[in-house]
């Protein structure tokens, strides 16, 4: 497939971002980012040096603000090259209003998460505390807004007293954006033994946990069995839906996910999914499922697959997942493989279309990016080198045979 990219770039950020402070004479390093769209098209954008957090937030007229906030919990180690020391995850509320930052350790699980929230009306910050291991969870992680609220989850595998996981158990804590805890414990909810270690995906906004019960055997891929999907709200009530078993009527079982590495979750009834250069949309409700196989662009020793944090637009029509390129190294033998950067594959939800495949490679830096859909246009804010770049993309040709185009 032919991508014709003419692509529109407006640094927000030119040259070097901001410097950290003592450090007038270099530029700022930045070891993790994240970044999300409101529902109006304002983006808020994130980025962690080894002292603080800067958030850049940048609205629809145009004008970009900056706040800066203390890093609670530094990391003086050294990484592996294609990993940020810190996973930032960044939520909007339903409104619009609010924007909370969760940013934890990488390497090794340090069992400690800050969480900072800002008001984006008034560009201030009103929250900032800390969630530690000794809350109840192995390695607390923020999950984003509950539902309509601005209660924000932080969610993770329990821990018992002597620090041991609680596999096939999951935990939430709810806080009010100040930091206030709302429950006096986590609520914990159990989805599978506790031998088993199933994918698993936290939706905050819908109130659900995702699970794949995906069990290995020992046979070839195409005789592994089937890997149903199941959910349970993550707080109040506890609520299950139907389980979900693709079909594999008059298809063949290599169709069908084996372990998905990539998750979004457009409405409480959709879910999407991802693995190798496949996506799949998944009506839970209608027991339906359509795929989409991105276009082959590598040849062996080459390969590329979907791996990783997926982002979707506010009103979930359009999904954009990291695509991870690989070449088989000398003397080219089997799981030799070296990791060759990242690209961003683009791809419209209603029906499943490529949009676009925006090449990120190996540009040094975190991989972080958002997505937002309005007005016949999409856009993808995401962070390159040393700066956060937006591309635009027509949406003009949804629908038509035509291939994936940019402006």
């Amino acid at each position: 497939m032919t991508l014709r990219t003419t692509v529109l770039l407006l640094v927000l950020v030119g040259g070097m971002v901001p410097q950290a402070r003592g450090h007038r004479d270099a530029p700022r390093q930045i070891l993790g980012a994240c970044a999300a769209f409101a529902s109006d098209g304002t983006s808020a954008a994130a980025s962690i040096d080894a002292n603080s957090i800067l958030l850049e937030i940048a609205q629809p007229a145009g004008s970009v603000s900056h706040l800066s906030q203390p890093l609670h919990n530094s990391i003086a180690m050294p990484q592996p090259e294609r990993s940020a020391p810190y996973v930032c995850n960044i939520y909007v509320d339903r409104k619009g209003d609010l924007v909370a930052v969760g940013i934890a350790g990488r390497f090794p699980a340090e069992g400690q998460l800050q969480v900072t929230v800002a008001d984006l009306k008034t560009l201030t910050w009103i929250g900032d505390w800390v969630v530690v291991r000794e809350s109840g969870f192995y390695s607390p992680s923020l999950a984003g807004f509950f539902e309509e609220t601005t209660s924000l989850a932080v969610t993770g595998e329990p821990s018992t007293s002597d620090g041991r996981i609680q596999h096939g158990s999951f935990a939430t804590l709810l806080f009010d954006p100040t930091g206030k805890q709302l429950t006096p414990m986590p609520t914990t909810r159990i989805y599978a033994h506790e031998t088993d270690v199933f994918p698993k995906y936290a939706d905050a906004r819908h109130n659900r946990l995702w699970f794949f019960r995906c069990e290995a055997v020992s046979a070839p891929m195409s005789r592994q069995p089937l890997c149903p999907v199941g959910s349970v709200t993550l707080a109040r009530d506890e609520l299950a839906s139907p389980e979900f078993t693709p079909s594999v009527h008059g298809k063949k079982r290599t169709d069908i996910w084996f372990l998905p590495q990539s998750f979004a979750a457009p409405d409480s009834d959709t879910i999407l999914v991802a693995e190798g250069t496949t996506l799949w949309h998944v009506g839970m409700q209608a027991q339906t499922v359509d795929s989409l196989v991105l276009p082959k662009r590598v040849r062996y020793p080459k390969f590329e697959e979907i791996h990783g944090t997926a982002a979707i637009s506010p009103d979930g029509q359009v999904i954009a997942v990291p695509l991870n390129l690989y070449s088989l190294a000398f003397p080219y033998l089997v799981d030799n493989y070296v990791y060759k950067g990242t690209d961003i594959a683009v791809v419209r939800v209603r029906p499943l279309r490529l949009l676009a495949i925006l090449p990120h490679k190996g540009a040094p830096g975190p991989i972080a990016f958002a997505v937002d859909h309005r007005q016949g246009q999409v856009t993808i804010l995401f962070y390159r080198k040393d700066h956060w770049e937006r591309h635009e993309l027509d949406d003009t040709h949804f629908g038509a045979d035509s291939s994936p185009s940019a402006r």
